[in-house]
């Protein structure tokens, strides 16, 4: 609930003043300390500890602030504090969870942004390390304002493990993303679209039947190969294209007004009439729709050629039309 709520805020602020807010919120990560106290079974929790900042996380890594996260990452500054264990800790499960959520490139970021922070850590308590009798230094406790103290050996030792954790996630994510770009007929520029596309239409409320149509498609693709499953495929393909605009409209049309739209022709004149379609785009969808059911839909059968093509096609014009509701403020 609160990250959708930090979404809300974002999508009403002007596209100049959201990398400000997107840097408001990543000064979480480096002031104050970030968590509290808490002994109810919560998840994610450290030494009896939560914290914003597992929110700060996802929602500056999903909503164009990866930018801002690497670069507290790599702050040479940083204040180290309790919370930043479950920075990490997030982090790591995000990874792990979905390693697509960053790129191939940006993974060699992430690994040496983190390796950075694992040794700023590990500064960080000897600097605080107690003098003891003879001039040996011990790790004692650290004492923070509203926390009380905190073991500086474990707060150090579980700052290391998880960096070395996420570094050894991000050496596996290189290797899944090399693997994939070495298997036959997968795009993974479009398979990450299509997650995109999947998280639009969760977020903004669409029924669920249409990220289900898009997952059919994709497995009557990739696991049958038959020409009639390549039909089949293209089918729900078009299906998609024709609900995900007719489920639009009405969000649209309670913005602009006008006559409603029934129909794809109409939805698309409609589109083009209250600017959220240029008129390129507008000819695109008109034609793509055409092409989609003249030759993989009315036919008894259908080429794996064909069907790829309709399939990585409708990913990227739905990604391209979700966008344009998101950056309206329509789709919230």
């Amino acid at each position: 609930m609160n990250c959708d709520l930090l979404r809300v805020l974002l999508s009403q602020l002007s596209e100049s003043a959201r990398p400000q807010f997107l840097r408001l919120v990543q000064t979480r990560f480096l002031s104050g300390l970030a968590c509290r106290k808490e002994h109810s079974n919560i998840y994610p929790k450290w030494d009896n500890l939560i914290s914003e900042l597992p929110l700060v996380v996802e929602f500056l890594t999903r909503n164009g602030g990866k930018e801002e996260l690497f670069g507290a990452l790599e702050a040479k500054d940083t204040p180290i504090i309790p919370g930043h264990v479950l920075m990490l800790a997030q982090i790591e499960d995000m990874i792990a969870l979905n390693y697509t959520v960053f790129s191939d490139s940006e993974y060699d970021r992430l690994g040496s942004a983190v390796t950075s922070f694992g040794s700023l850590a590990a500064a960080f308590a000897d600097k605080h390390r107690e003098k003891t009798p003879g001039n040996a230094g011990g790790y004692g406790k650290i004492i923070y304002r509203g926390l009380g103290s905190i073991s500086l050996l474990n707060l150090r030792n579980e700052i290391v493990r998880i960096c070395n954790g996420i570094i050894e996630e991000c050496q596996k994510a290189k290797y899944l993303y090399l693997k994939g770009s070495l298997l036959e007929g997968l795009n993974l520029e479009v398979n990450q679209d299509k997650l995109k596309v999947e998280g639009y239409l969760r977020r903004f409320g669409f029924t669920p039947l249409l990220n289900g149509s898009l997952d059919e498609a994709d497995r009557l693709y990739h696991e049958q190969a038959t020409p009639f499953d390549f039909k089949s495929s293209i089918g729900h393909i078009r299906s998609f294209l024709e609900n995900l605009q007719k489920e639009a409209i009405p969000k649209i049309h309670a913005k602009y007004g006008g006559s409603l739209p029934m129909k794809w022709g109409e939805g698309l004149t409609y589109l083009l009439q209250q600017g959220i379609l240029s008129k390129a785009e507008q000819q695109f969808a008109v034609h793509f729709f055409t092409l989609i059911s003249d030759e993989g839909v009315h036919p008894l059968i259908a080429e794996r050629e064909f069907a790829r093509l309709a399939r990585n096609m409708v990913i990227e014009y739905a990604l391209l039309f979700l966008s344009k509701l998101e950056k309206l403020g329509l789709a919230l």
